[in-house]
């Protein structure tokens, strides 16, 4: 029996386990973060003994990541190729907007109904800071705008966060990720014919209105607009998957056919 207000001394068993899940978790964040920002490509092969090299881990440990990876719905694994960024297809996008759209609509309603002046000054915020960055910028046309990119989750986030259930908010952040892999990809050739900051800007106006019928049928409409321009380039048409650049490593663009949903038929250069 331990004494009154005594901690117990850590063994090395304790500190091997704390050590194992502080470096999965880092090796997890530094591959979720990659994947986000477009260093890995929707559809790149992960190679774990490689990851487990650059990240100076086990191929466990990188394992461990990827399969909570894969529970996010951001990596995929195939038994015959391994873990992959995973793929872009017209039936995951569709599934993916019906999802968000119907989580969205009941987080939007449940922050609308505890509205405040900071939540409303928040999201004010918000949205001024998106509304002052390009989608794309001179330097890179065919690209999208990391900033923008930041302050567009941002002010989604900013809308939903204060739905009052953390859980509700969790799935809801979770399905705006993974959409943020089709954004990269395809909002730079079809958000430049939309009027994207006027569909923002009547949402923010419904949202300090506190007119939760109309936030939600522009929210909405917002996210099957998106869809639907990108369904023809899924089903149809061809298209570049750009990597971010970085100091370290320059790739090539990567040529996309929209046909090929497979992640394994779908591979990035490194």
């Amino acid at each position: 029996m331990l004494k009154s207000g005594f901690t117990r001394k850590p063994t090395n068993r304790m500190r091997n386990l704390e050590d194992g899940r502080t470096l999965s978790s880092r090796v997890f964040d530094t591959i979720r973060s990659d994947i986000l920002k477009g260093k890995l490509l929707p559809g790149q092969r992960l190679k774990v003994s490689a990851l487990a090299q650059i990240q100076e881990v086990s191929v466990n440990v990188v394992r461990e990541a990827l399969n909570r990876l894969a529970g996010e719905k951001l990596v995929e694994f195939e038994p015959q190729f391994g873990f992959a960024v995973h793929g872009l297809s017209a039936e995951d996008l569709i599934d993916l907007v019906d999802q968000r759209a119907a989580l969205e609509e009941l987080a939007l309603r449940r922050s609308i109904a505890r509205s405040s002046v900071e939540w409303q000054s928040e999201v004010l915020a918000a949205h001024h800071r998106l509304s002052r960055e390009p989608l794309t910028t001179d330097e890179n046309p065919g690209v999208l705008n990391p900033e923008w990119m930041a302050r567009h989750d941002e002010f989604n986030f900013a809308m939903l966060r204060a739905c009052g259930s953390p859980r509700l908010f969790e799935l809801v952040r979770q399905l705006a990720e993974a959409a943020e892999l089709y954004q990269r990809a395809l909002l730079p050739i079809v958000g430049q014919d939309r009027e994207l900051d006027v569909e923002h800007q009547e949402l923010l106006d419904a949202i300090l209105d506190g007119d939760a019928d109309a936030a939600v049928a522009i929210l909405k409409s917002h996210l099957f607009m998106t869809r639907d321009a990108m369904l023809p380039l899924l089903q149809n048409g061809e298209f570049e998957l750009v990597p971010a650049k970085t100091e370290k490593i320059r790739r090539s663009p990567v040529r996309h056919r929209a046909s090929i949903t497979k992640a394994s038929k779908v591979r990035g250069k490194k």
